[in-house]
C-alpha cells in the first residue's frame, strides 16, 4: 500500500512555533503556580483557592493534550485521520466541560455547608495564598499577552482557542486575588469569611460557564451536525446555476468539523458522457460552492445512472 500521500514530518514556521511556545509557557508557568497555590489551599483552609485548584487542574490537563495536537500538525506528523485533528480537540474539549461541571456542583456543595460557620484558617498559609493569587493573575496576563501576540499572524484554531480560555483566566484570577486579600486581610470571621464564599461563588460560575461553553461548541461537532440554513441555501443556488448541465442530483451530505465545513455531492451522469465533459462540471460546481462558502472542503462524486 502506497503511503506517498501522508503528510511528511517537517520543522514548523516561526508563527507556528510561536503559538507552541506561548502554549507550552502558559502549561509549565500554571502547573507551577497550582503547585503552590494547592499548597496554600489546604494550609490556610481557603475554599476559593482550592477552587481554583480544580478548575486549574482541569484547563491544565487540556492545555497539554491540546499542546499534543498542536506539535504533531505543525509538524505533520498526524497521518491516520483524513479529516483532520478537530474532533479529537472537540472530544478534550466535552470531557474538561463535563468535568468542569461536575467540580463546580462539588464546590457548591462545599460551599452550602460553610455558610454561618466560622471556619478555621492559618494566617501564614492565607498569607502564601494571597501571594499565590496575585501571582497567578500576573502569569495569566503575561501568557495572555504572548498568546495575543502569537495569534495575530497565525490561523490555528488552537492557539486563538487559547487566547480566549487565557483572557477568561485573567478576569477570573483578578476576581478570586481580590477575594482572597481580602480573606487574608481581615480572617475568616465576618467579612473575611463572606469573602472567601463569594471567591468560590466566583469560581463556580466561571467553572459553570466556560464548561458550558466547551459542552455546547463540542456535541454538535461530535455528532457531524449539517451546516446551517444559510450555507445550505448556497450550496443549492451553486448547483441550481449549472442545473442543466447534469442528469440527476442523487444526494448532498454536508457536516461540521471544527469551524470547517465539509460537502459531498454525488451527481447523475448518463453512461454517454465524456469524462472530460464530467470532470469540468465538478470543477465548476466546486468553484462556485467555494466562493459562496469560504474555506468549504467540497467532494463531487460522479455516478453512471439510466
Amino acid at each position: 500500500m502506497s503511503h506517498a500521500t501522508s503528510p511528511q514530518p517537517g520543522t514548523p514556521n516561526p508563527e507556528a512555533l510561536k503559538g507552541e511556545q506561548a502554549i507550552l509557557t502558559g502549561c509549565l508557568l500554571d502547573a507551577g503556580i497550582w503547585a503552590i497555590t494547592m499548597v496554600a489551599a489546604l494550609w490556610g483552609n481557603s475554599l476559593t483557592l482550592l477552587g481554583e485548584c480544580v478548575r486549574g487542574g482541569l484547563l491544565i490537563l487540556l492545555e497539554v493534550v491540546l499542546l499534543m495536537l498542536l506539535r504533531r500538525i505543525n509538524r505533520g506528523t498526524i497521518a491516520d485521520y483524513d479529516y483532520g485533528t478537530r474532533k479529537l480537540e472537540q472530544f478534550a474539549n466535552l470531557v474538561v466541560g463535563i468535568a468542569m461541571g461536575l467540580g463546580a456542583l462539588w464546590l457548591l456543595s462545599g460551599m452550602i455547608q460553610r455558610v454561618g460557620v466560622v471556619q478555621e484558617q492559618s494566617a501564614a498559609g492565607m498569607a502564601m495564598g494571597a501571594a499565590a493569587g496575585l501571582a497567578n493573575l500576573a502569569i495569566n496576563t503575561w501568557v495572555f499577552l504572548l498568546l495575543w501576540r502569537a495569534s495575530r499572524n497565525a490561523t490555528s484554531i488552537i492557539v486563538n482557542g487559547q487566547l480566549m480560555s487565557r483572557l477568561s483566566k485573567v478576569i477570573s484570577s483578578a476576581l478570586v486575588a481580590v477575594a482572597v486579600l481580602v480573606n487574608a486581610w481581615l480572617g475568616p470571621v465576618g467579612i473575611g469569611g463572606w469573602a472567601d464564599l463569594a471567591g468560590t461563588t466566583v469560581v463556580i460560575v466561571v467553572m459553570l460557564t466556560f464548561g458550558a461553553r466547551l459542552i455546547h461548541e463540542a456535541l454538535p461537532h461530535l455528532i457531524d451536525r449539517a451546516l446551517n440554513e444559510r450555507q445550505q441555501a448556497a450550496i443549492n443556488r451553486a448547483l441550481a446555476a449549472t442545473f442543466d448541465s447534469y442528469d440527476e442530483l442523487l444526494a448532498v451530505r454536508t457536516r461540521t468539523q471544527g469551524s470547517d465545513a465539509w460537502i459531498e455531492i454525488e451527481i447523475g451522469f448518463a453512461p454517454d458522457r465524456r469524462m472530460g465533459e464530467v470532470h469540468a462540471l465538478s470543477q465548476q460546481i466546486t468553484a462556485r460552492i467555494q466562493n459562496l462558502i469560504k474555506g468549504a472542503h467540497i467532494l463531487v462524486i460522479p455516478r453512471s445512472i439510466g
